[in-house]
């Protein structure tokens, strides 16, 4: 085993097999997104949203959607005013063409993701953190854009890649003095409020109060086309009526298989209970009064957890715990059996779900992502508290 690990580590130094891994990861990406071009389920609601905002209509209206191509019986469009300006964005291009669009804004998401990914790693906001090699430069972007959750959201054309790279990259410039552009990059973040809303309380416990300010006032900026279209104040009242439907689409039932958080594992057990929401604004509270005992930079990935395993969340949206490959690679670098470990629990959540199910049909048993999940982040929580000890500021 020590000469496996041995071999496996002068492998990693070699400049050519962190290229291979780099370059391998985009060419899957690339031959991914051809092959899965025809899909495209979730862009074309936003295409339809589009298409709306674009004639004047009522986005939210399901009469209009319908007449303009979406399929009504598979759920209205539930994302909040401010998405308003990608949506026109895909509807001024014919349908092939938005997907094309939809795609390459996924893309760029990723890399985005990636690339501040290992800024956190590179550049850790506590001094005299020790700062992992330069394989981090090559490793955690391919991990990022290869693993099937990123794979599965560009296919989609889901938004989880959009928001989870303005979360990343708006809680980098905001711990670093660039408020402005970390409000924009919040503000892009709220087009998926289950995702977000833990890190807007985060801001404001600690009183950034000129990065909300910013990031209102862009939010803001985002719906005057609805705005225009439906009123001020109304098209935030035809977006709330949709939010009772939308627990009632089929992906979004528990123990349906789709839906990825604590409250759905807890009904597979056979316990039901009320949206874990209010649980997850209680640790966010929590983690935020002993934050001083943490690494600042870890706590972007332990706000990812909460929000995913408290909220309403989809096991595509995994590839929002891109910051905590991050976050381990600089714990974990220096230590071969720790990393070991570590890939392992990575591989477990990277597994495809499709095939566990085809061998495995207990909804039960197939909540093991959570139970991976809820360990790795225990372990990161003793390690950055370890960490920041022996590190102080």
């Amino acid at each position: 085993m020590l000469k496996f690990t041995v071999l496996i580590s002068r492998l990693s130094e070699n400049l050519w097999v962190r290229c291979a891994c780099l370059l391998g990861a985009a060419v899957l990406v690339v031959i991914v997104s051809i092959i899965g071009f025809n899909q495209h389920f979730d862009t074309k609601y936003l295409y339809v949203a589009g298409l709306s905002w674009w004639e004047g209509s009522n986005a939210y209206d399901p009469n209009v959607a319908s007449r303009l191509g979406a399929n009504q019986s598979l759920g209205s469009f539930f994302y909040p005013p401010q998405i308003a300006p990608l949506c026109l964005l895909l509807g001024a291009f014919p349908w092939t063409q938005a997907k094309v669009v939809m795609t390459l804004v996924n893309i760029v998401s990723a890399g985005v993701l990636a690339y501040f990914s290992v800024l956190l790693v590179k550049q850790p906001q506590v001094k005299r953190l020790r700062v992992p090699g330069s394989g981090a430069m090559w490793f955690i972007p391919a991990i990022v854009l290869a693993n099937p959750f990123t794979l599965n959201v560009i296919v989609l054309g889901q938004t989880t890649l959009i928001v989870a790279a303005a979360l990343v990259s708006g809680w980098y410039y905001a711990y670093r003095d660039k408020w402005v552009l970390s409000g924009i990059l919040i503000a892009i973040s709220t087009i998926k409020p289950q995702l977000s809303l833990l890190f807007i309380l985060w801001l404001l416990l600690e009183r950034r109060w000129r990065i909300l300010a910013v990031a209102a006032v862009t939010t803001l900026i985002f719906c005057l086309v609805p705005m225009a279209v439906s009123g001020s104040i109304d098209v935030f009242i035809y977006w709330f009526n949709t939010l009772g439907k939308h627990k009632t689409i089929f992906a979004n039932v528990l123990g349906t298989g789709g839906v990825f958080s604590l409250q759905d594992l807890l009904y597979a057990v056979g316990i039901k209970v009320p949206p874990l929401l209010p649980l997850g604004v209680a640790f966010t509270g929590l983690l935020w009064w002993y934050r001083s005992r943490v690494i600042i930079d870890d706590v972007i990935g332990l706000l990812m957890v909460i929000a995913l395993l408290f909220s309403l969340a989809h096991h595509y949206d995994l590839v929002a715990l891109a910051p905590m490959v991050a976050v381990f690679w600089r714990h974990v670098h220096n230590h071969p059996k720790a990393t070991w470990v570590a890939l392992g629990l990575l591989f477990i959540m990277c597994f495809p779900r499709n095939l566990v199910m085809s061998l495995i049909h207990s909804n039960l048993l197939l909540q093991y992502r959570i139970v991976v999940l809820l360990g790795s982040t225990i372990w990161l929580l003793l390690m950055s508290l370890t960490e920041n000890h022996q590190n102080p500021a």
